[in-house]
């Protein structure tokens, strides 16, 4: 009975809390009402000025890549056109745009170090014809930074033409080291005897860990086995002997 007394004082006690909580918050809620107005109160409209202005920001991004879409379809076209055989469009690929020029280069590059040689003899002739070579010196001799001199020298790596070699060997004496070693790489990769001496110059004095002495090496052997294949003659095939003709005897009648 004591338990059961105990637990119905214990509900009561409950019920008196909970109505007397209820009674505070109504009462809270009637005399300042001006809390929830605030929570629910909307956002000040935005003007007819603002929102324009906001579409207009949004405009130019997606603008701007249409503008290359436009402009890199084009490229990729002629260049395929390059590729084939077929006559292309020289205003595209020659152009002076350097956004279009930069697209058709790495076009023509992409072709160059593929395996199909048709391709990249093609790709070659058009990157020399149209001043993509002249843009890769000027870039390796004048470059503002070093990343765009070095990435200039593996350009010229790919064309795989012996008017590249003065320019790779003069970059040898780049004040960047990152320079120097792409300069080394692609005069290994063009096998040109005239790169000899400058390499074993270079061997002699280079001391930064960026151009390891290996690599100097391995582009000397390069070069000089190239041009050991090519100072090789060509054995000559000996020509047939003359047919012999045979002793006829004279018969006089």
């Amino acid at each position: 009975m004591q338990r059961r007394r105990a637990r119905a004082t214990r509900r009561a006690r409950t019920v008196t809390k909970s109505k007397s909580n209820a009674v505070e918050t109504a009462a809270l809620t009637s005399v300042d009402p001006a809390p929830a107005a605030a929570v629910v109160a909307p956002a000040p409209a935005t003007s007819a000025d603002e929102v324009s202005e906001t579409r207009v920001a949004a405009v130019p991004p997606l603008a701007s890549e249409n503008g290359r879409r436009e402009r890199t379809s084009p490229a990729a076209e002629e260049a395929n056109k390059i590729f084939a055989g077929q006559t292309y469009d020289e205003s595209v690929v020659g152009s002076d745009n350097p956004e279009t020029r930069r697209l058709v280069g790495a076009e023509l590059l992409s072709a160059m170090v593929g395996r199909n040689s048709e391709r990249r003899d093609r790709a070659r002739a058009a990157f020399m014809k149209h001043g993509y070579f002249d843009d890769a010196t000027r870039d390796l001799r004048a470059g503002t930074s070093e990343n765009e001199r070095a990435a200039a020298a593996r350009r010229l790596s790919f064309v795989q033409d012996p008017e590249a070699t003065p320019h790779l060997v003069g970059a040898l004496n780049d004040p960047s080291p990152d320079v120097r070693r792409a300069a080394v790489e692609a005069l290994m990769d063009q096998r040109d005897a005239t790169a000899i001496a400058p390499l074993n110059a270079l061997l002699q004095n280079e001391t930064d860990r960026k151009v390891p002495r290996h690599l100097i090496e391995q582009a000397i052997e390069a070069c000089a086995t190239n041009s050991a294949q090519r100072s090789i003659p060509t054995p000559a095939v000996p020509s047939a002997p003359p047919p012999a003709i045979e002793d006829r005897e004279v018969i006089e009648i």
